[in-house]
């Protein structure tokens, strides 16, 4: 079952089953809490069987094998101790002792750990749609919701894709004239409105590619982009100034 170069001096295995001995009785709770509590009385058949595994572990290092035996044998072995008339030992005693000896879990880098939990940036990078000026932002207006933000640019520049997505629109829509949507990764909509042509119409895109020309299409009082900003698709629109800063572009 073991390598015979795994068998240590008899020297050492003495040390060892003194060391054992002690590691044991502790892990089994021989030892009393305080010195008043009773000492808790163990079967010998047991305690020997515990004792024979846990001193291979730590003898050869064969642990996995060891391992392998103990929960192999705990029931028989607490059969025999009931067997005999004496203090029945749980299998989760036996796991204590075994977890005593059993080597410390070595904790991986942060690089080779990922925590679902743990809080993480966009996946994707995001870039300016256009590089044009500001000209209306996001808020109610004579009287309605203007669901975007207006950035002026000359008539056929080209419109960025802000971020990493696929394009789930592209065409005709009121008000809009010609109207792009891209849906992102983890479901954000980004809509893209008024332009004079496409540069693509479906698949998807990387930020920063070329995917449309600014135009005055729909209503539109010169060449600028619309750009809106959609947490889920098809839900209400947030102003893309600040979630864009969120991610690193300042507009």
């Amino acid at each position: 079952m073991f390598s015979r170069r795994s068998v240590l001096p008899p020297n050492r295995r003495h040390s060892i089953g003194r060391r054992l001995s002690t590691g044991l009785r502790t892990a089994l709770h021989l030892r009393p809490t305080s010195p008043s509590a009773p000492h808790r009385a163990v079967a010998p058949a047991v305690l020997s069987f515990v004792a024979a595994v846990v001193g291979l572990v730590i003898a050869t290092g064969a642990t996995a094998e060891a391992r392998s035996m103990a929960n192999a044998q705990p029931v028989a072995a607490s059969a025999a101790s009931a067997i005999a008339g004496e203090p029945r030992v749980s299998e989760a005693d036996i796991a204590k002792a075994m977890a005593a000896v059993s080597p410390p879990k070595r904790h991986t880098s942060g690089g080779d750990r990922a925590s679902r939990g743990s809080q993480r940036g966009p996946l994707h990078r995001w870039v300016r749609p256009n590089y044009g000026p500001l000209t209306s932002p996001f808020g109610y207006r004579w009287g309605r919701l203007h669901a975007g933000i207006d950035l002026a640019g000359p008539y056929g520049s080209p419109i960025l894709a802000a971020t990493d997505g696929c394009i789930s629109y592209a065409g005709p829509e009121e008000g809009y004239g010609e109207v792009m949507k891209i849906t992102d990764w983890d479901g954000t909509e980004t809509l893209y409105g008024h332009m004079s042509a496409f540069v693509r119409t479906s698949g998807c895109v990387k930020a920063g590619q070329v995917i449309a020309r600014v135009g005055a299409a729909g209503d539109a009082t010169g060449a600028h982009l619309h750009f809106e900003v959609h947490p889920s698709v098809g839900g209400a629109p947030i102003d893309p100034i600040p979630f864009m800063a969120k991610r690193g572009v300042y507009i």
